[in-house]
């Protein structure tokens, strides 16, 4: 996700959709350092962030600018953060609760080994949901034993079922889905509810949170879009229409599929990064004037994909590569093109044309 392809050249033709309540930007996120300095590093997008430690005992909260009700997100630890400490997030969390007499938030942990530390006591080996309520009690380094160890004024209210003994593994994509009320708190790894907890629980805003574990990130899932646009023209079997019935999102394929073409009419796709300008032309393209009456160019025509006509359907999947920057402004521009020498003089149909935005999950 850091680095984009050349757009163009990356594309070939060969779990529900994520939902959240807020619009995520991180650049408007705060981090609030319980212990240490470590920083935390936004990406380009704004939809992923990672921790860095700079001392072992360093532990923080990445906190949102929003009270946090639904929230989807993955979690992944980096092997190079090397160490076997804890990352989670936490919830209803108020900006300076880190040092706050009256601090009340939820906080969701997973420790990857059991471990008994200095004077911070013993931190268990797996996932669990836990309530803090008040002052942190510092040890050795000022690490916070509460967190550590689940003791003082951290309290255990459960552990997960799955992972209650388990923990985590380097380099794996975890998904979560986090439902946040003030009455209930329900989280779930994996499409598996793993906790539901039931009593009042006080607003607050949603962070990431690293204990001693330098390189956990958290991604963010922006919704890709794929959006119509312009008419196509008669053909021999009608007017072709294209559409897509599913949503781009980096790293996945993203099925196109044109319909009503002679079947015996050569499909291709025009790729475009532009619907304003071909060259210097301004879009759209009228090609009456060359034989195609009613037939307009909608996008630049950057590059031209031959597809199979399946009995007067095309259909091919366009390969959105894993490293394309996600964003909610169109990236790609698309557009049925037949070749049918029985429409019209030209010998050429177009469809209607779309707009892909890339997102991801």
């Amino acid at each position: 996700m850091r680095r984009a392809p050349t757009l163009l050249a990356a594309f070939s033709f060969a779990v529900p959709v994520l939902a959240q309540n807020p619009v995520v930007d991180l650049s408007l996120w705060t981090t609030e350092h319980l212990n240490g300095s470590g920083p935390w590093t936004v990406d380009p997008p704004r939809l992923w962030v990672e921790s860095t430690n700079a001392a072992i005992t360093d532990c923080s909260v990445f906190h949102s600018d929003f009270d946090v009700v639904l929230l989807d997100f993955r979690m992944r630890i980096d092997v190079a953060g090397g160490d076997d400490d804890i990352a989670g997030f936490v919830l209803g969390w108020q900006p300076g609760n880190s040092t706050s007499a009256t601090a009340d938030y939820v906080v969701v942990d997973w420790k990857r080994t059991t471990q008994a530390f200095q004077n911070w006591g013993t931190a268990n080996a797996g996932l669990a949901i836990s309530r803090v309520t008040g002052p942190l009690t510092r040890g050795y380094g000022n690490g916070p034993i509460d967190l550590w160890s689940h003791t003082l004024n951290c309290t255990e209210l459960q552990r997960s079922p799955t992972y209650g003994a388990r923990g985590w593994d380097f380099y794996t994509d975890y998904w979560f889905r986090v439902l946040y009320t003030a009455s209930s708190v329900d989280v779930w790894l994996d499409g598996v509810r793993e906790f539901g907890l039931v009593g009042t629980f006080p607003p607050g805003r949603f962070g990431c949170y690293n204990y001693s574990q330098s390189r956990t990130g958290f991604q963010f899932p922006l919704p890709g879009s794929f959006q119509q646009f312009g008419t196509g023209c008669q053909g021999s079997a009608g007017v072709p229409y294209m559409f897509s019935p599913a949503v781009p999102y980096a790293g996945s394929s993203l099925p196109i599929i044109t319909a009503n073409l002679n079947p015996a009419a050569l499909p291709l796709y025009v790729l475009g990064l532009s619907r304003t300008f071909v060259n210097s032309v301004p879009l759209p393209v009228a090609l009456g004037p060359y034989g195609a009456p009613g037939c307009s160019l909608f996008v630049s025509g950057d590059l031209l994909l031959f597809v199979t006509n399946y009995q007067g359907t095309a259909y091919a999947t366009l390969a959105l590569p894993a490293g394309l920057i996600p964003n909610s402004t169109p990236v790609l521009f698309v557009q049925g093109m037949v070749l049918d020498p029985a429409a019209n003089a030209l010998g050429v149909v177009m469809s209607n044309a779309a707009e892909i935005a890339v997102g991801v999950r």
